[in-house]
């Protein structure tokens, strides 16, 4: 992650680094209708990343016991 970012002081705010990290929600709207859907820009590497991170932190093993309970919590 840190040598995907680099000197995170670059980053303005954390909107601009969410949107670098692809994965900040973009607005789409048309006719008076909106939705919001995750950027396709960004650094894909990083996107996958946290991607991966999210999945693995409400993960269910075998035994039943969440790997992260506090995540999986909130989550569920």
């Amino acid at each position: 992650m840190i040598v995907e970012i680099g000197d995170i002081r670059r980053f303005a705010n954390a909107d601009k680094l969410a949107i670098f990290k692809g994965v900040a929600l973009v607005k789409f709207s048309s006719a008076r209708k909106g939705k919001e859907q995750s950027a396709r820009q960004g650094n894909r590497q990083l996107h996958g990343l946290f991607y991966f991170l999210a999945i693995t932190t409400v993960l269910v093993p075998k035994n039943r016991v969440p790997n992260h309970p506090i995540s999986y919590d909130y989550y569920m």
